[in-house]
């Protein structure tokens, strides 16, 4: 199948998945500097916009569904220089870590599930650039992210509006599922920037989120998260 043959990956397993962007690793910033990917950009800009520059050096930021470090590039050249990247793809990882912005890069897929090397609190920020698509992070990655997070923390991404209603897992879910950790009191929405040009003229809006509690009750979304559609 061609990578950008999006439909076709609703019926893959993550591993599938993983093993198709390890296909593509080598050629895969090509293919997204083609068209106008900006999504590394604007998080990039958001997360230097909360944190003073006399401090990002010492900032651990997790960059989920990492891929080959594109974003993990633009925060590096902002002074950040404690990053770790997460992703599911063995291709995708090697090709980043030839950038030497990553500390330690994880090959995970990010879900409900705690990922057992990475610690509650670990990070004082997670980020998300491009990773909310058919196939890659499902709505529950949320709240790993939030665990992963201090309180007092950020956790930024970006979506296009067209994501949240032609990805069948994200319709009628992804967007009830911010806002029941909001309610809940585990975060807190900082601010919503909206963008004509997050990816090839389609536009999207990057989210701000402060963490304010690390312990979600995880049954008690996946049981919601069933019952949503």
């Amino acid at each position: 199948m061609s990578f950008d043959d999006y439909n076709k990956r609703e019926g893959m397993t993550p591993r599938q998945i993983a093993d198709l962007f390890t296909s593509v690793a080598s050629s895969y910033d090509q293919i997204w500097t083609i068209p106008s990917y900006r999504d590394p950009i604007h998080v990039s800009e958001c997360v230097s916009d909360f944190f003073k520059e006399d401090k990002r050096a010492s900032v651990r930021i997790l960059d989920v569904a990492a891929g080959t470090g594109m974003l993990a590039e633009q925060l590096w050249k902002k002074g950040f220089r404690q990053l770790d990247g997460l992703g599911p793809s063995s291709g995708m990882m090697g090709e980043a870590m030839k950038k030497g912005v990553y500390t330690n890069y994880y090959l995970e897929f990010m879900d409900e599930n705690p990922i057992s090397t990475l610690k509650t609190d670990t990070y004082d920020c997670v980020v998300a650039a491009g990773a909310f698509n058919i196939g890659l992070l499902p709505c529950a990655a949320l709240l790993e992210m939030v665990r992963l997070v201090k309180p007092g923390g950020v956790i930024c991404f970006g979506i296009l509006d067209a994501r949240f209603t032609e990805v069948k897992d994200y319709i009628d879910r992804l967007e009830p599922l911010m806002q029941w950790l909001e309610q809940d009191g585990a975060w807190q929405l900082l601010d919503k920037k909206h963008y004509d040009d997050s990816y090839d003229q389609d536009p999207g809006n990057l989210f701000r989120y402060i963490v304010r509690a690390s312990d979600v009750q995880v049954k008690q979304y996946i049981q919601k998260l069933r019952h949503a559609h």
